[in-house]
């Protein structure tokens, strides 16, 4: 038996009548190698406690690893829709570009040719409705025949038939519909058309070169663009954990890159089929990006928060020594008024407790206050 103080300089203070460290180890029981005891006066006067286990819900949650994506439903291939040739590229991969910014413009022979007709078409209606005017002042008056009224009237549908047709053409084509329709003295050919982008995002591809000919493979795709805020993740869920989880419950997303970072997210979609390999599900998850740190094909690990609960054995954090180590223990108190140090394993942390996953029962008394002392009155038996 070893007669020790349980830190002369603690018990120095937490009795200040006591001057002589000598006396204050008197003071304390000498304890056994499985025995450890503090002096009642420190419990009676608050300096040391002791605090049941709690136990208190908690959100079950499942885990599963996964894989970064791009948002489909905002990611667009950008292909033209005319064989030309490159004159002018304006975005470069990496910037961000807004819907309708001009990506690059390029020179196309066919360009020219609609365009000509778009123009040809508006003169034709000038030209059309001014026949129908004409006629139907004729037929009035009784100076023109039935059937030359009705051919100036076919002549006028026509012409707004081709004017739509050669319009909408323009349109596809990315030119705008407040230059086609200026006046008609104020149209002129044209052969070079912008390229858009038809969304929001950041260009992440690129395949094109000043002078190169385009749009001859319907399959070509000159620019990729995607909104990289929001991405998809595609984790894989056992098929045991399939009660658990529901469209629409909230995740969170971890990556090897960012280790103290959590992006937040929900589950979006819940498959449909097993794999027969793996025993396990696809599901997709839809995260925010708003600060870009994720990337798409980054490798992440998925908490996903179910509506269920489960019982959970949770102490104060001051209880708690050796975190961060192998062995993580607190000390429980004993029914005779000693106390043992108990080997423990950690769950998750919430304020100031945190969750015990294996070493304790509900039943169980922790030290908290004060628990510091029998700490390193352990170490001192360990030594001696």
């Amino acid at each position: 038996m070893h007669r020790t103080c349980v830190v002369a300089v603690a018990i120095l203070v937490l009795l200040p009548a006591c001057r002589d460290p000598e006396v204050c180890a008197k003071s304390l029981r000498a304890p056994s190698s499985s025995e450890l005891q503090l002096p009642a006066q420190l419990f009676r006067s608050g300096q040391a406690r002791i605090e049941p286990v709690s136990v208190a819900p908690e959100r079950l949650v499942v885990r599963a690893s996964g894989k970064a994506g791009f948002d489909v439903e905002h990611l667009s291939y950008v292909s033209s829709p005319l064989v030309g040739r490159v004159v002018d590229i304006r975005a470069r991969l990496g910037e961000r570009v807004e819907a309708g910014e001009v990506l690059a413009v390029i020179d196309s022979p066919d360009l020219g040719t609609a365009s000509s007709e778009f123009i040809k078409a508006r003169a034709d209606l000038v030209l059309a409705q001014r026949g129908d005017q004409l006629a139907r002042q004729l037929w009035a008056a009784k100076a023109m025949a039935r059937k030359d009224v009705q051919k100036a009237e076919d002549e006028y549908v026509k012409a707004k038939a081709d004017l739509r047709r050669t319009r909408e053409h323009m349109l596809s084509l990315g030119v705008a519909a407040a230059e086609l329709d200026r006046p008609v003295d104020a149209l002129h050919v044209r052969s070079q058309f912008n390229l858009t982008a038809p969304i929001s995002g950041t260009v992440v591809d690129r395949n094109l070169t000043l002078g190169q000919i385009v749009g001859g493979d319907a399959a070509q795709r000159l620019y990729v663009v995607a909104d990289l805020t929001q991405l998809w993740v595609t984790a894989d869920i056992y098929e045991k954990d399939l009660p658990l989880i529901h469209a629409g419950e909230d995740v969170n997303v971890q990556a090897a890159a960012w280790p103290q970072e959590h992006f937040q997210g929900r589950l979006d979609y819940v498959g449909d089929t097993v794999d027969p390999n793996t025993r396990t599900v696809k599901v997709r998850l839809a995260v925010d990006n708003r600060r870009l740190l994720l990337k798409p094909e980054m490798f992440v690990t998925a908490t996903i928060h179910t509506e269920g609960t489960v019982p959970v054995l949770t102490v104060p954090l001051a209880a708690v020594h050796g975190e961060g180590s192998e062995q993580p223990y607190v000390f429980t108190a004993r029914e005779d008024g000693h106390f043992e140090r108990r080997p423990v394993a950690l769950g998750v942390k919430s304020g100031d407790r945190v969750a015990i996953t294996a070493g304790l029962s509900a039943e169980d008394r922790v030290v908290t206050e004060g628990s510091i002392l029998l700490n390193a009155e352990a170490d001192l038996q360990t030594k001696g």
